[in-house]
């Protein structure tokens, strides 16, 4: 596991954890960034228009495509268990749920102005095939967002962050989820939330993947606190892909 991505079997673990965790997702991460996660997914999902076409990646139990205002939403995920948990949290009128992953989106060439991935892309088994396909599925002019939590070059912050997720991460996540899920926690889930932010790239590594597959416009915002960072790119309206 590292910063471009994961082994088969890697991938595979860390979504039987996200599993796990997942009838607790809220309310652990909630706790975790100190009640801050549901403000930054409102602020991301803002740059939607309502007019626009849609795409998230590992839309999880659905946390983020709520917020979303657009007409058309398609929200991606492999697990089916997390799929089945989001159709209590989203409107079905406008989201098409589809199971599937990030390095083979199944929509056509094109087809949507904004992709989001919101606390998923870290989650994805190869990163470099992930940003082909969000550059494929955008219109020209379309924008992708990858928002996750801040991994801030080495200093102070970053050594902060480190010892937030070491240490006391795992402490709020058994206060959150309580006694009745120790059989759920004799697995340690959250040693993959830590193993992925660990192999987990800086925006400036994020940045340069977008460079890299044509887009153009790319900039970093670092949300509340400097909790979570957004990395967002411009497929341009003639492509400078190679």
């Amino acid at each position: 596991m590292d910063q471009m991505g994961m082994s088969e079997s890697e991938w595979r673990e860390v979504v039987e954890s996200l599993e796990d965790v997942g009838p607790y997702y809220d309310k652990v991460n909630s706790m975790m960034t100190f009640g801050l996660v549901d403000k930054w997914r409102r602020h991301v999902a803002s740059y939607a228009r309502p007019e626009d076409v849609v795409l998230e990646i590992g839309s999880g139990p659905g946390n983020f495509a709520r917020h979303l205002a657009s007409k058309t939403v398609y929200c991606i995920e492999p697990s089916s268990k997390m799929l089945s948990a989001s159709r209590q949290m989203i409107d079905g009128e406008k989201v098409t749920l589809v199971r599937g992953v990030g390095e083979k989106i199944p929509l056509s060439d094109g087809s949507v102005d904004k992709v989001f991935c919101v606390f998923s892309f870290r989650d994805f088994r190869n990163k470099t095939a992930g940003v082909e396909e969000i550059h494929r599925v955008l219109k020209a002019g379309g924008e992708a967002f990858i928002t996750d939590i801040a991994k801030p070059s080495p200093g102070p912050l970053a050594k902060m962050l480190e010892m937030h997720f070491k240490h006391l991460v795992p402490v709020l996540a058994r206060v959150a989820v309580g006694p009745d899920a120790k059989e759920v926690w004799a697995r340690d889930p959250y040693r993959k939330l830590l193993e992925t932010y660990e192999a987990f790239g800086s925006p400036e590594v994020h940045e340069g993947m977008l460079r890299t597959h044509g887009f153009t416009e790319i900039s970093t915002e670092y949300l509340e606190l400097k909790g979570a960072a957004m990395t967002r790119g411009k497929k341009p309206w003639k492509s400078t892909s190679s």
